[in-house]
């Protein structure tokens, strides 16, 4: 039974069976509940005064207002209230919405309890304040001081992190490594000043557009189905779509919108071949690469640099411009040390399965 003071998460769905299931699920966890079969009955009670929602959770297709009007309105009465939401589809114009909407995470339906638990704690949990602020302040620190392929400041892109609430931030490390590893690279293919400033930035973005991936996909440990598969193959265009209403920014978004391309053009999402893919993509491929090779992950151990130049030198040709390989391999294993050791994991937030890095 809840405790009087437990925190109350808001249901609303207009298929009874996955109300009465999440309504058991969140109140046997110590969790008040209520449960709405429409958008209206929920604003009607989070108008109240006796109201205290501590987040809400919403399918998206219902009959008179939808989740995403419903998202709306709410982040319009309560900003910073945490709205999730679980449906049964995902393409790629429904995340782009939630995202653009301030969505603060997404479940596909059917969701386990354990997938549930594990994304409620994740945003009411004890402690999650404290690692947001410090990642939203390091991100502003970085992109207050760098300026736009298009010459206008990188702190035009604050606001896209604010609405994201860094609710994926547990990446937020990895994506720090690698657009140093990136900028490693680029400085020793003489790259100039400009197109390394793009360089980082677009790597620091690259997995913007994972925002809008379900959760129970993204952290998924086991092989995706193909149906999962699609879904996460939109990550690049939902981050470039994220990205398309600011100006100035086009190399930046060619590395998010391109960063799975490989070499041989079997990539996705647009499988571009060796020179079409953008310089910039081409490079961030390397560095993924070794930052997915020898960083720890939740259920193996990161491998040395030695077995990351190895396989990375298997691949080039196919997954990897050989040109890139050829400079990565130059540059002594003691720089890349350096950056790892400045950007380590999170313990307390571990990193996503190598799968889908490398999906």
């Amino acid at each position: 039974m809840p405790a009087a003071n437990a925190e109350t998460i808001v249901v609303v769905d207009d298929d009874q069976s996955m109300r009465t299931y999440l309504s058991e699920v969140f109140t046997h966890r110590g969790y008040q509940c209520q449960t709405f079969e429409d958008s209206l009955s929920a604003l009607r009670w989070m108008s109240s005064e006796e109201s205290q929602p501590d987040m809400l959770l919403s399918d998206i297709a219902m009959p008179g207002m939808s989740g995403m009007e419903l998202l709306r309105t709410v982040k319009e009465m309560h900003p910073a209230l945490p709205f999730i939401f679980l449906s049964g589809f995902c393409d790629l114009s429904s995340a782009t919405n939630a995202m653009r909407g301030g969505a603060t995470d997404y479940l596909l339906k059917p969701a386990n309890p354990r997938d549930i638990m594990q994304l409620v704690s994740r945003h009411l949990g004890h402690g999650r304040n404290d690692h947001f602020q410090s990642a939203r302040m390091a991100l502003h620190h970085i992109l207050k001081n760098k300026v736009l392929s298009g010459g206008a400041s990188a702190s035009q892109l604050i606001p896209i992190f604010d609405l994201l609430g860094l609710n994926r931030f547990e990446t937020f490390q990895h994506s720090r490594r690698v657009a140093a590893f990136s900028v490693l690279i680029g400085k020793s293919m003489k790259m100039d000043q400009f197109a390394l400033q793009a360089l980082e930035i677009g790597s620091l973005l690259h997995d913007i557009g994972k925002s809008g991936v379900p959760f129970n996909i993204l952290m998924k440990p086991g092989k995706l189905d193909p149906e999962e598969r699609r879904i996460m193959e939109i990550h690049p265009e939902l981050g470039a779509n994220l990205l398309a209403g600011i100006p100035g920014m086009d190399l930046e978004a060619q590395i998010v919108l391109s960063h799975h391309e490989r070499f041989d053009g079997t990539g996705y999402p647009r499988r571009l071949p060796d020179h079409a893919i953008p310089l910039g993509a081409r490079l961030f491929s390397v560095a993924d690469a070794l930052d997915s090779i020898t960083a720890d992950r939740c259920y193996r151990k990161g491998q040395d640099l030695d077995a990351a130049r190895a396989e990375i030198q298997r691949m080039s040709g196919s997954q990897f411009d050989p040109l890139i390989v050829k400079h990565f391999q130059s540059i002594p294993d003691k720089d890349f040390e350096e950056i790892r050791l400045s950007y380590p994991e999170d313990p307390k937030h571990p990193a996503e399965p190598p799968a889908r890095s490398q999906s």
